[in-house]
């Protein structure tokens, strides 16, 4: 049964006290190794904990005063360069690697961006996690009465931790998505409106410039927010939001799509191009696949329809039997 949200990051602080006092024995360090490798959010939920241990010995060493009775060697001091290496470590265990742990500890605004193909996780101050999609980006800008982000392009998971007086707002192309603790991805495609999907928690979607009501999303609801039409807000399954996140793991999930939807899927994803014979184009297909590996998806789906392929370079054809091949 997969973990929730919360008993993840229970797990997380478990694993952090841990590691941080050292008494690891080698069975649980291999226990430990499998728990990362395990599920992909466990790595940035190792990383959120190990951040908030970082604030926790802060806050010790600006208070030096009420602590000065206490022996030196009883205060933890900690670098940005070991939390920074330890989100490394954990990624290279975990054995992602095109999945890298980036700590964020700026006040300016900055901008992260995902080239086609990768998987991008960023480490907020406050223990929030986007999870960038291939060919995103997103600007991140915090105050202290506002946590704000700007998804200009792509698609990204946003984990964010709770602070009731201090809202988590994202912007993306005139959709405002407000959050205080959930979990809930957005994306901003080409020629397509602000697509929402909410793992957990609830999320106040509202439409800037028009007159249409704002929209409360609770989880396992998925919506579609057109910029000239009412938000269409539809509750799925709990396996369905899984599957519409397998993205995070490499790999894409279709279910009855067609073989065109699938092929403009496989673009944001890869170089390589596939080409749908319109005589095969609204065949439909189900599974998951690969993200990486468009020809190894062709091939199978043309296997599973009866249909054939043809890889040239960069491009890759999909297309009827011929009569003569039956």
């Amino acid at each position: 049964m997969l973990s929730t949200s919360r008993e993840v990051d229970q797990q997380a602080g478990r694993w952090a006290a841990l590691r941080d006092l050292g008494v690891l024995t080698p069975e649980q360090q291999e226990e430990f190794r499998q728990w990362l490798s395990a599920d992909k959010r466990h790595l940035g939920a190792y990383a959120r904990a190990e951040g908030s241990m970082v604030r926790v010995y802060r806050a010790c060493n600006s208070v030096r005063g009420v602590l000065s009775e206490l022996p030196a060697a009883n205060i933890p001091s900690w670098s940005r360069r070991r939390v920074v290496m330890t989100g490394a470590v954990a990624a290279s265990i975990a054995g992602a690697g095109f999945f890298g742990v980036e700590l964020w500890r700026r006040s300016r605004e900055q901008v992260f961006v995902t080239g086609i193909g990768q998987v991008r996780e960023i480490l907020l101050t406050d223990s929030s996690v986007i999870t960038l999609n291939t060919d995103s980006k997103v600007a991140v800008k915090y105050t202290s009465e506002m946590r704000n982000v700007h998804l200009l392009q792509g698609e990204a998971l946003f984990d964010v931790a709770k602070n009731k007086n201090r809202p988590f707002v994202v912007q993306a192309n005139g959709t405002l998505l407000r959050a205080v603790g959930t979990s809930f991805t957005v994306s901003v495609l080409p020629q397509k409106p602000v697509q929402v999907l909410v793992r957990e928690g609830v999320v106040e979607l509202r439409r800037t410039g028009t007159a249409f009501a704002p929209v409360r999303l609770s989880a396992n609801t998925i919506a579609v927010a057109p910029h000239d039409a009412p938000v269409s807000a539809t509750v799925i399954p709990p396996a369905k939001v899984v599957r519409d996140m397998a993205w995070q793991h490499g790999q894409i999930a279709f279910d009855d799509e067609t073989l065109e939807d699938a092929a403009n899927e496989y673009a944001r994803y890869s170089d390589v191009r596939i080409v749908v014979d319109p005589a095969a184009s609204r065949r439909t297909i189900t599974g998951v696949y690969i993200s990486n590996d468009p020809i190894g998806f062709a091939k199978n789906a043309a296997a599973v329809l009866g249909l054939q392929v043809e890889v040239n370079g960069h491009e890759v054809k999909i297309s009827c039997r011929s009569n003569s091949n039956g």
